[in-house]
């Protein structure tokens, strides 16, 4: 009788994860990106759909993150580059409520002009189902997951700018001559 209700109680809590696994679907480079509103550094609120019709750039990062600072630079060069051709820059703070004081100066330190927005309560970490940060998804104008970058990159690498160039329907020249600038200082 009790392993008859042992085998009964197994069946169910399997059941239940099986059935609550079934719900969870990977976001995946051509699905639709979940909308969300968060407010950026001003406290205004900003939608995703608002930049319905341009290409978003959408990184996740912590003031925290050693990568994420790492990545930062190259990604203000991409601002710079491309704004002009129609890339928003969508620049996700997950640092919680403890640590959202870090951002301005963070951002300020590091010179950057790209909207940032905060996520302290953890709006899109079910729908992104991220890995960590940095994490960056590349949004085409009708608002389709083009590109999933896991960890950081050097946004200024002609290899790393391929599917954000087609998109645009741009050649990067700009940041490539920025690259070969540094490669000649350095040499």
């Amino acid at each position: 009788m009790i392993v008859l209700a042992g085998a009964a109680i197994f069946a169910v809590v399997f059941g239940i994860v099986w059935m609550q696994s079934a719900k969870y679907e990977l976001l995946v480079v051509g699905k639709t990106a979940p909308d969300f509103a968060l407010t950026d550094l001003n406290d205004k609120p900003q939608r995703l759909s608002d930049f319905r019709g341009k290409v978003v750039f959408l990184n996740f990062w912590a003031t925290w993150c050693k990568p994420c600072r790492e990545e930062m630079p190259s990604m203000e060069v991409l601002h710079k580059n491309f704004e002009k051709d129609g890339l928003v820059i969508l620049a996700v703070s997950i640092d919680r409520v403890t640590t959202t004081k870090d951002i301005p100066p963070f951002i300020k330190g590091m010179n950057l002009t790209f909207p940032v927005l905060i996520d302290s309560w953890g709006l899109t970490d079910k729908p992104y189902k991220r890995m960590g940060v940095p994490e960056t998804f590349i949004i085409d104008q009708q608002g389709v997951i083009r590109e999933i970058v896991i960890g950081p990159r050097d946004w200024t690498r002609l290899d790393s700018l391929q599917v954000l160039t087609k998109l645009l329907n741009v050649t990067p020249k700009a940041a490539d001559a920025q690259q070969s600038d540094r490669g000649a200082r350095k040499g």
